[in-house]
């Protein structure tokens, strides 16, 4: 006969597994491939692509006349950060004119991680210390009761 402790134990290790299940995170969409299929190199314009493939999660930004279209599908265990399982980005190229140029699919293998700079901007201002934002609305006026310029009306 198994033991009561046992039957606690192994019931305790069965709720805690159960809670740390991994949880399937899916960000953004990419358009039915026979859709992107059908565009042509050329003779599409930057409108028609949209409204063919619908909106795109992000545009270029500065000289990149491109639309993108991104899916990342990720896995997260509790509340630890997800991990990346999957990612595809679809790039449409535009030139000047906004014709369709090149198209680009990317994916997880393609990325790279950009490390964050540990340096600072300097701000001017007032530094404000921890009693002064404490004690800063003590003495305000308009906090206590009723209005302190008048009513309103035009005889006070």
């Amino acid at each position: 006969m198994i033991s009561r402790f046992l039957k606690i134990s192994l019931f305790l290790i069965l709720v805690t597994n159960s809670s740390c299940v991994y949880k399937k995170i899916v960000n953004g969409q990419l358009p039915n491939i026979d859709l992107v299929k059908s565009l042509e190199i050329d003779k599409d314009k930057k409108k028609t692509v949209i409204n063919i493939l619908g909106s795109p999660s992000f545009f270029g930004e500065y000289e990149d006349n491109s639309i993108y279209y991104a899916k990342i599908d990720s896995r997260q265990v509790a509340f630890l950060k997800p991990d990346v399982v999957n990612q595809n980005i679809l790039q449409l190229k535009f030139d000047k004119n906004n014709t369709l140029k090149k198209i680009y699919l990317y994916n997880k293998k393609d990325g790279f991680k950009v490390a964050m700079s540990n340096l600072e901007t300097k701000t001017t201002g007032k530094k404000i210390g921890f009693f002064e934002q404490l004690l800063g609305n003590l003495g305000v006026p308009g906090v206590g009761k009723g209005p302190i310029i008048g009513s309103g009306r035009a005889d006070d």
